[in-house]
């Protein structure tokens, strides 16, 4: 293609001078070719060029930071339109198979998180690439309503032979770090903008209150929903709230489990969420229930944890204990001779569970609190209002299920936390099939602890002796997230990791 040209104008008159020295550059009646400005180097192109200075050995560590700053910069320019399937010539998303990788059609969404930087949360980590979400839509069994949002890391790798790189979605919890020729270097990761995203903890606390009056408008039966997707070589850890709450009370200890990075290798975080003005054991029950569908829609062979706070330690005891018909009996006479399909005589007819290995039980009222029997609290039981299908299932004689009778009512989960409920009578004398430890509240009066409380639940019934370990935390009953709470439990997780010690008397090893 021929040259653009360019000529000089006739300069005006009154300047002579201009005129002269522009005589002196370019003769009169010449014209002077001007050569074609560089081509402009693609995104792609920079980040070929960044990785050849990433991946040696040789580059200095200016140009190593300064080829990661136009490496990152360039990563951001290309990712959203390769994500909406229109990325630029020069670039395309690599063939990945592995577990350790997403593959972009299996996302509805890829949502790029906004640059900050690294606190020492433990859930942010420096390093190559562009932290996103991801949206899983519909997930699969026991996916949050709404799907999962996942963590990823968008990385520009090495590609084909031309030295084209390519795209790929790392999941951060599992790719740590990447090798770019003769050095490698870590994956970034922020797991807190997945947090904020997901529904998998459910509506915010406030709706505890409209759940626990109108339990009749619970959109569908409990379920359980889990974190993140299924992860098989992960011990499930399932959180049970408590009464008047949601899952989403678990926020800020979840945060802080996920920050310890030997939790979230090992954990996989899965919450119960149920209307919790039901009668205590028709939740525990559907916590059973719920178990059951998840081990056998997952293969499950990994043990299960359970952690329950306040009423849902109640839940959680229940599964880990179990009452036979002579018991069920002392609870509700006349229950033993129900059919088996029988919600209520499932509710009190159990055996304890054989897949849970451990429980933890936080600030839990294991023989009731007085709170429950305080005529205020009997005033707002009346306020309830159970679905049609419980009310047809139970009937008038069905008051001793929850609590002592007399309230007129179908029973509900306030009345079940009196310390005259046959039902937690019936628990506590049961023997635990497992380690169980305990968290418990005291807002610090002084006096002895015996006499303690922290606040709705009083320590002797919080202490269980037949507990492996009591920790008790100063501070009152919604103190989950309270640091010597969240210590207990980390120290708890990691126990229960360790190998199981060997019996008396077995053979030494070699």
């Amino acid at each position: 293609m021929p040259q653009p040209e360019h000529c000089p104008r006739p300069l005006p008159r009154g300047y002579i001078r201009a005129f002269l020295l522009s005589a002196l550059i370019v003769p009169l009646g010449a014209c002077q070719t001007v050569p074609p400005p560089a081509a402009r180097a693609t995104s792609a192109e920079r980040i070929e060029r960044s990785l050849n200075v990433l991946g040696s050995a040789q580059s200095t560590e200016a140009e190593t930071q300064r080829a990661l700053a136009r490496y990152q910069r360039n990563l951001r320019r290309v990712l959203p339109a390769a994500a909406a399937g229109e990325a630029e010539p020069g670039i395309e998303w690599a063939a990945t198979n592995a577990p350790d990788w997403r593959e972009p059609q299996d996302l509805a969404s890829i949502r790029l998180v906004k640059y900050q930087p690294e606190t020492a949360s433990g859930l942010q980590r420096s390093g190559l690439g562009v932290p996103a979400v991801g949206h899983i839509v519909p997930g699969g069994a026991n996916a949050p309503i709404g799907g999962f949002h996942v963590p990823m890391t968008a990385l520009a790798l090495p590609g084909n032979q031309q030295g084209q790189p390519e795209l790929a979605l790392a999941n951060p919890l599992r790719v740590e770090s990447i090798d770019l020729g003769e050095r490698a270097y870590p994956v970034a990761m922020d797991l807190s903008a997945p947090f904020d995203a997901t529904r998998s903890m459910g509506p915010s606390p406030f709706d505890g209150l409209r759940y626990l009056l109108r339990a009749d408008r619970f959109a569908g039966q409990s379920r359980l929903s889990f974190l993140q997707p299924f992860e098989p070589d992960k011990r499930p850890l399932v959180l049970v709230h408590g009464l008047m709450t949601t899952p989403r009370m678990w926020d800020g200890l979840v945060r802080e489990l996920m920050a310890d990075a030997v939790i979230r290798d090992h954990y996989q975080i899965w919450f119960f969420f149920y209307p919790t003005a039901q009668p205590v054991p028709l939740s525990a029950l559907q916590l059973r229930e719920a178990l059951d569908a998840a081990s056998r829609a997952h293969a499950l062979d990994q043990p299960i944890v359970l952690v329950g706070y306040s009423m849902g330690g109640v839940l959680s005891r229940a599964q880990v204990t179990g009452l036979d018909p002579s018991d069920a009996e002392r609870v509700l006479p006349g229950v033993s001779q129900l059919p088996s399909h029988s919600p209520v005589a499932r509710a009190l007819i159990f055996e304890p569970r054989s897949d849970v290995s451990r429980v933890v039980f936080m600030f839990t009222p294991h023989r009731g609190s007085h709170l429950a029997t305080f005529s205020l609290a009997v005033w707002f039981s009346r306020l309830i209002r159970l679905p049609n299908w419980i009310r047809m299932e139970l009937s008038a004689a069905m008051d001793s299920l929850a609590g002592p009778a007399g309230y007129g009512r179908f029973p509900t989960s306030i009345q079940g936390l009196s310390p005259e409920s046959p039902f937690l009578q019936a628990l506590d004398q049961a023997a635990l099939s497992v380690p169980a430890h305990s968290v418990i509240g005291n807002r610090g009066r002084r006096g002895e602890l015996s006499r303690s409380s922290d606040g709705v639940v009083p320590y002797f019934s919080a202490h269980l002796p037949a507990a492996e370990s009591e920790r008790v935390v100063p501070t009152d009953h919604g103190g989950i997230s309270h640091p010597d709470a969240v210590d207990e439990l980390k120290r708890i997780l990691r126990l229960e990791l360790e190998p199981p010690p060997e019996p008396p008397g077995a053979p030494g090893k070699g």
